[in-house]
């Protein structure tokens, strides 16, 4: 027997309307094709026995965050000509490039202001004021780019959030916190054997109130996460797949971390995992700081006089066999979250 047909009525449509208007869609021409193609979506499950509710939602919840923002912002730029700045691959690394040059500047600045003091003077400067320049750098370089990045966006897409905070389940805060400690052990060696340099910032910091040194890490995380993951990733995961989103994110804020390259991109692997799954800057914020706070945590507490160089392999008397059970334990735990984090929020967004 067929099914009857169905016809919504207009709260109905205009209720659709309105979802596509959050959306972000305000092309009038886009607006009423999108409203068509989601009437004849819905129309077409209530026909097979569903209610009005779950087929709107059925339909709607098949599409990605930003899906309908990406259809406009496409639909733009083939129809008008414009050069949309998402960021692709290409815009980037262009922003990877100012980030760079930035600091560039800021470096032959220091070196200048550096230059023109006593040696008492330098030393004096970095004792006193450190923390100060580090913040100001941060804000003024990465800050920067971050504004200039917003600002295109801001010219070029259909107004919509820039940076995306949804809210996530509250456990996965908790498993969060789990892999950022357990991570600990098995990115020490990436940071400890593979640094291209010794950071001699990093040893000076310890040198500071605990207090002056979380607030440097969280405005240096908070920062990077709002740039990487929260433009960088997100315009690349609306250009590209979402393997080669990660890979190419991770690899650019490797390069801004050039001088433990390995650590920042391995780490950013998982933050851009995380990211890809929850569409949320929170937990990624939180699993980044709180990596970095519990570095710093142990440090102070195994090793009060030496805080901010504090590693594992030393505290163990560079015992080769205890480390790699350290080291490959932590590294299966790990993987292990991550696996049941998958199959978690895979079995929700299929429900």
């Amino acid at each position: 027997m067929p099914a009857s047909v169905i016809h919504l009525t207009k709260e109905q449509i205009d209720l659709i309307k309105a979802r596509i208007k959050e959306g972000g869609i305000k092309t009038p021409e886009l607006a009423e094709d999108l409203l068509d193609h989601f009437c004849v979506a819905i129309e077409a499950e209530m026909e097979q026995g569903q209610a009005f509710e779950s087929a709107f939602e059925q339909v709607f919840n098949t599409l990605q965050e930003d899906e309908l923002k990406a259809t406009e912002m496409k639909t733009q730029e083939l129809l008008e000509g414009k050069k949309i700045f998402y960021p692709n691959l290409k815009q980037s690394f262009g922003l990877l490039a100012l980030l760079v040059g930035g600091t560039i500047f800021l470096t032959i600045i220091a070196i200048a202001i550096g230059g023109s003091n006593s040696e008492e003077g330098q030393q004096y400067l970095l004792d006193r004021y450190l923390p100060l320049m580090i913040i100001g750098g941060n804000l003024i370089v990465i800050g920067g780019v971050i504004a200039y990045a917003i600002r295109e966006i801001r010219q070029t897409q259909v107004s919509a959030p820039v940076f995306s905070f949804r809210s996530v389940p509250a456990y996965v805060y908790g498993i969060v916190l789990l892999i950022a400690v357990l991570s600990q052990f098995w990115l020490e060696p990436l940071a400890l054997f593979l640094s291209f340099s010794q950071d001699a910032i990093t040893e000076r910091m310890g040198n500071y109130h605990p207090g002056v040194v979380i607030l440097v890490i969280m405005v240096n995380v908070v920062l990077m996460e709002l740039l990487f993951r929260g433009i960088i990733l997100k315009g690349l995961l609306m250009t590209t797949t979402p393997v080669k989103a990660i890979l190419w994110s991770s690899f650019l804020c490797a390069i801004a971390g050039f001088s433990s390259f390995f650590f920042y991109f391995f780490i950013s692997l998982m933050l851009g995992w995380l990211y890809s799954k929850t569409r949320s800057l929170y937990p990624t914020i939180l699993m980044f700081a709180t990596a970095t706070l519990v570095s710093y945590g142990f440090s102070w507490l195994l090793n009060l006089d030496d805080k901010a160089i504090f590693s594992w392999w030393a505290y163990m008397n560079r015992n080769v066999t205890i480390y790699i059970f350290l080291v490959s334990g932590s590294l299966l735990l790990t993987g292990a979250l991550f696996y049941f984090f998958h199959q978690r929020l895979g079995s929700e967004s299929s429900t």
